[in-house]
């Protein structure tokens, strides 16, 4: 859906990683350096945009970066950033889904340390965040989703969450994004699929908030 606007699209960007806490000083952490969504809050913050990131347990120093760009709500685990996306989104005309969150989290956390011996733990799955969030406000803002795939997967997956997940577009890129400063990928929408030669991550972000925000301002119709 396009949407008529009178204002500048206030951006949402979640990033980092999701800690599922198993006890009260263990998790399982998701593999994500939050460079993508940084790229991205700095794309943001140079063109004038009002940026706010919600952002999980990343580095200190690629925390610092965050403050120096955007504002920032913290966030550990999947429950707590679907309350804070709850709470952010109504606020905000575009989402970047740029977060790693977990598939998997645990059915029950211990109150106290577990100890070190074999442990059988019972895992359900983590909701679908960015779902969700269609279900519940389906016309409201761009909603785009991040698919991160080994390359020989990479363009089904894409399909297929877009679908799933209800979002205006996907931005997918294969595993060796991770960390890394430079990137490749395809941008998916239910019309077409554009690909991205390597670039920078800063020029890909630029791409992203390009093509993010002209779905944002195209004329409805």
């Amino acid at each position: 859906m396009a949407f008529s606007t009178t204002h500048e699209p206030r951006i949402l960007i979640t990033a980092g990683p999701t800690l599922e806490p198993l006890d009260p000083v263990r998790g399982i952490l998701n593999s994500s350096s939050g460079k993508m969504g940084l790229a991205l809050a700095q794309a943001s913050t140079r063109r004038g945009l009002p940026t706010s990131v919600l952002l999980g347990p990343v580095e200190p120093a690629v925390r610092q970066e965050f403050l120096e760009v955007a504002e920032v709500e913290d966030y550990a685990s999947s429950r707590d950033l679907q309350g804070l996306l709850t709470a952010e989104w109504p606020k905000h005309d575009v989402l970047f889904m740029a977060s790693a969150v977990s598939d998997l989290r645990p059915v029950e956390v211990a109150r106290s340390k577990l100890p070190r011996k074999n442990l059988t733990l019972q895992l359900e799955p983590v909701p679908d965040l960015l779902a969700n969030l269609a279900r519940q406000m389906p016309d409201h803002g761009i909603r785009i989703g991040f698919a991160l795939e080994e390359q020989s997967r990479l363009l089904a997956r894409a399909r297929e969450k877009l679908c799933a997940k209800q979002c205006h577009a996907i931005a997918a890129n294969p595993l060796c994004t991770i960390d890394s400063n430079m990137v490749s990928g395809v941008w998916m929408t239910a019309e077409s699929e554009v690909p991205f030669e390597q670039m920078a991550k800063s020029a890909y972000a630029e791409e992203l908030l390009n093509r993010a925000t002209r779905l944002w301002s195209a004329p409805s119709g």
